[in-house]
């Protein structure tokens, strides 16, 4: 008999039968995956040390309960929480789930992944109080109270979601959200303005929306961002001007939005942004203001197939130590001012005009970059 299990997945078995003799009181991780006749999760309270626990691949899952009691409408503080250390929390592939009667309030990190937009309404994260209303009457709305349930979320990973941004009013309530990652939600046509409210946030991930067409411009309202990757955006043409007032971001990537042919003036608005990262295929032009990006360590230019010319202002990045030119067919030559960067690596790759006047000694460019110590030259 397994007398301490830390890590236990249970694909594709019938574990969960009443009758199976394994002991799980000290369990930290709990994995349900591919268990298609699963229908709902009862009676997990023998699990107070879960800390992990992840469903994936469960069609049919129609409900979890995350408290004793709730069946039998016990009040809430008759109620004991069945996993009352749980922090991180995995929903994937389970289109049927609910959760009853809200998310533990001790998660940190949340996934809903090929769900419902109705997993991530209100009523999975909050729970009504009522007061001031005799026994047996309904109460007003007045007197209905939202308690708060998650102080604790720093994470939210919302992936192919099914419905529109319409029901995403939630997150006005998450306020505590440092990371929040939205991918492959096909129906979304734009951000939800509750978004604002995250004041905390500090990463923000917006990949393969496919029907997103613009940022909204009350994105440089979230002053803590520091970290922002846009990616696969295939329709995103005009990035809002607001974008400067993100003076704390450190990391920006834009990358496979096929639409975007320019960057935003404002760009050279990121005093504290030290890396760059750059894949777009219709990128005429880099903006004149990036060279005021003083504090700029890593400039990373990918698949940018239109852009035929690196401005003279590239010299002035001062704190720039690593550059790096990938599959940037138009670019033929390198601008005079690199004699100026304190470059500590340079990676050129992809561009076989560029990489043939770079040769050591006799490329029409080498004098200005031989003063680099570290020189990658692919062909």
């Amino acid at each position: 008999m397994m007398k301490k299990v830390d890590s236990y997945d249970l694909s594709d078995s019938d574990m969960l039968n009443p009758n199976n003799p394994y002991q799980f009181c000290h369990l930290t991780k709990l994995v349900l995956e591919n268990l298609p006749n699963l229908e709902h999760l009862l009676g997990l309270v023998g699990l107070p040390e879960i800390k992990t626990l992840e469903l994936r691949g469960i069609p049919k899952l129609e409900l979890l309960t995350t408290t004793t009691g709730f069946a039998n409408g016990e009040e809430e503080d008759e109620m004991q929480y069945c996993f009352p250390r749980l922090s991180t929390l995995v929903i994937c592939d389970c289109p049927k789930l609910s959760v009853k009667p809200y998310f533990p309030p001790s998660l940190q990190s949340l996934t809903l992944e090929g769900s419902s937009e109705h997993l991530f309404s209100s009523g999975c994260f909050f729970h009504p109080r009522h007061g001031g209303h005799a026994h047996g009457e309904e109460p007003s709305s007045s007197s209905c109270i939202v308690d708060v349930k998650h102080p604790h979320l720093k994470k939210l990973k919302l992936s192919r979601l099914i419905g529109s941004s319409s029901g995403w009013d939630v997150l006005e309530h998450l306020t505590g959200l440092h990371v929040l990652q939205i991918s492959e939600c096909r129906d979304l046509n734009d951000l939800p303005e509750s978004m604002k409210c995250l004041t905390c946030l500090c990463k923000l991930k917006i990949e393969d929306c496919d029907n997103l067409c613009v940022l909204p411009e009350w994105l440089g309202e979230l002053r803590s961002l520091q970290h922002l990757w846009i990616e696969s955006l295939p329709i995103m043409s005009i990035p809002p001007q607001s974008i400067q007032h993100l003076t704390s971001l450190e990391s920006l990537d834009i990358m496979f939005c096929n639409a975007l042919q320019q960057l935003p003036e404002q760009l050279g608005e990121f005093c504290s942004l030290r890396d760059l990262t750059i894949f777009l295929p219709a990128l005429t032009f880099l903006p004149e203001s990036m060279r005021r990006l003083c504090s700029l360590q890593f400039l990373n230019l990918l698949g940018c197939e239109a852009l035929t010319l690196l401005p003279e202002s590239l010299g002035d990045l001062s704190a720039l130590r690593r550059f790096c030119i990938q599959n940037c067919p138009g670019l033929t030559s390198l601008p005079h001012s690199m004699r100026r960067l304190e470059l500590e690596a340079l990676l050129i790759g992809g561009n076989p005009d560029l990489v043939r006047r770079c040769r050591e000694g006799v490329g029409e460019d080498w004098h200005l970059i031989s003063h680099i110590p570290v020189l990658h030259l692919l062909d």
